[in-house]
């Protein structure tokens, strides 16, 4: 497929991130997996003049997608490894991509345009190195909630649902997307690849930001994440992977002790 990230993007009314790409790790377990990614991607073109790089991993291609929009790429990498690596895949998005700075997005997660905004320009003007576009509250929306907005692509129609909704992971929540300067988050190490599957990797990146003393910034305003089932790369694989994942983000934590 062709590469289009080094296209020239043509101004339009939308806003302009086009010094930002949006990097997606995927891997399809579901049919509502894939319409989640599809929305995800559609939401950001509505509103941003962007780039946007797909990149699934899995034993057999099982995303199709059909976009068009100018800076959209897609790649496939055959992997039959049966625990879905995420943290390496998002290291090889990081190297493909050309711009200063990057949004690793889950194929799930939805924020208010306004917050992508805001956190853009955290990081545009250096008082950020890393920046969520979300204050910590992740909310699971269901059914309803996400059929609705993948209909209409109203953000409006997930915000009036918030009070049927419930936090995934109390009101402190770093997972589901955020935004770096690529250049100097590769400085710390970029994605820690010794997490094993699905685990604290989000955290750790967070917490690791802070052992560099370097500002992490969270905007005002909730994230959304659009419902699909739960499959073995959305738990932890076992008690020793847990176990081991765990270990790891103490690992980072005893380092800002010494210091």
């Amino acid at each position: 497929m062709k590469d289009n990230t080094k296209d020239i993007i043509p101004t339009t009314n939308k806003t302009d991130l086009s010094d930002f790409t949006f990097l997606m790790p995927l891997r399809i377990d579901s049919t509502e997996r894939k319409e989640n990614a599809d929305t995800v991607v559609r939401h950001i073109f509505q509103h941003f003049t962007t780039f946007f790089i797909v990149l699934e991993a899995d034993n057999e291609q099982r995303y199709f997608p059909e976009f068009n929009d100018d800076g959209f790429r897609y790649e496939f990498v055959n992997d039959n490894n049966e625990i879905y690596r995420k943290t390496i895949w998002i290291n090889r998005l990081l190297a493909m991509t050309n711009t200063p700075y990057a949004a690793i997005w889950d194929a799930d997660a939805i924020a208010l345009p306004q917050q992508i905004i805001e956190s853009a320009e955290e990081l545009r003007t250096s008082r950020a190195v890393m920046s969520l576009p979300y204050d910590g509250r992740f909310y699971s929306a269901d059914i309803i909630s996400c059929s609705l907005f993948k209909k209409l692509l109203d953000i409006e129609v997930l915000k009036c649902r918030i009070p049927v909704m419930s936090l995934m992971h109390g009101f402190h929540s770093p997972g589901g997307a955020y935004i770096v300067n690529k250049r100097k988050y590769n400085e710390t190490g970029g994605e820690n690849e010794d997490f094993i599957g699905w685990g604290p990797e989000d955290y750790e990146h967070v917490k690791r930001m802070e052992v560099f003393g370097l500002p992490v910034h969270f905007a005002d305003g909730p994230l959304f994440h659009l419902w699909h089932p739960r499959g073995k790369n959305s738990r932890f694989t076992s008690e020793n992977t847990e176990r081991q994942n765990r270990k790891e983000l103490l690992n980072i934590c005893k380092i800002h002790e010494v210091k």
